[in-house]
Order: structure tokens, then sequence, then C-alpha cells
């Protein structure tokens, strides 16, 4: 199986979020962190995201959708 990066996030929460929300849809879904534990946000200077979202390439279309249309309710309030 051929993973592909769906969305890069800016914090774990907001991983998790996705996570769960992808998951319940039927994507299988693998959170990449680029933190560093015990360096308290260090990586977060070098790189601006927290992490990866990554989904099989088959699901990728479908996680994409559920993903701004997630992100788009949350700007709309």
């Amino acid at each position: 199986m051929k993973l592909k990066v769906v969305y890069k996030p800016d914090n774990e929460l907001l991983a998790l979020s996705l996570k769960a929300l992808l998951e319940d849809a039927g994507v299988e879904v693998i959170l990449k962190s680029y933190q560093i534990p015990w360096y308290d946000g260090i990586a977060k200077m070098m790189r601006p995201e927290w992490g990866e979202i990554l989904v099989a390439e088959d699901s990728y279309n479908k996680a994409k959708k559920l993903i701004a249309c997630f992100l788009s309710a949350d700007e709309s309030k």
C-alpha cells in the first residue's frame, strides 16, 4: 500500500481530530509527528507543522474532501 500525505496539521489536537474524522468515515490513517519527545516544541522552530496525516493513495481524494469540509465548517462560524 502506497501512502500519500493528505494534510499537515499545525498541532496535535487538530491531527487527532482529523484522524478520528477520517477513521469514522472508513479511511485508514497514519499520523507522523515531527515533534521530538522531551524537547518541548523545538521541532516547531524547524518546521511550522506538527506533522503529517498519511492515507492510502486510493483513499486520498475522499480524505481530502472530508478534511476540506471539516476545515471550512470551522471557518464559517
